[in-house]
């Protein structure tokens, strides 16, 4: 019987073990956390929400809309290309973003000179309490106080 209660406790502590180990915090990872600027964060989880939502598609930013979409593998954002470019990545491989997609009927509240940034026409939550949130991702012409893109 001890052996029974010994081998079940045993497998108990494997399973917690594996299941600690085995899920992924979302966010950039511990190895950039020291290093990323709060405008940095923002952009990383833009990068891998953008990843996560279309994965090896070619990613396109319209900048009349402030929207970001995509076309086919391999395939060219439309034209104009005084419109319509091409996402650039900073964090070509990020994954596991803190935003999540909200759909609304409409905008989110923002400042006077901010726009809410979409993801396949969905606003973009930003959590809380990290970045100065909760709140949406907003683009700024004037640059805000840390970048273009920002959560407000």
């Amino acid at each position: 019987m001890r052996r029974l209660y010994l081998w079940a406790t045993s497998l108990a502590t494997v399973a917690v073990l594996f299941g600690a180990l085995s899920a992924s915090a979302a966010g950039p990872p511990p190895s950039l956390t020291g290093y990323l600027t709060p405008n940095g964060k923002v952009i990383w989880n833009l990068d891998a929400l953008i990843n996560d939502t279309y994965g090896a598609r070619t990613d396109c930013w319209d900048d009349k809309e402030f929207n970001v979409f995509a076309v086919g593998h391999d395939g060219d954002c439309p034209a104009p290309t005084a419109r319509y470019q091409d996402w650039v990545f900073t964090f070509l491989n990020a994954r596991d973003s803190d935003f999540r997609l909200v759909a609304r009927s409409r905008p989110p509240p923002t400042g006077v000179t901010d726009v809410p940034v979409r993801v396949d026409r969905h606003y973009i939550s930003c959590p809380d309490p990290e970045y100065s949130g909760p709140g949406w991702l907003v683009y700024g012409g004037g640059g805000g106080p840390e970048g273009l893109f920002w959560c407000e």
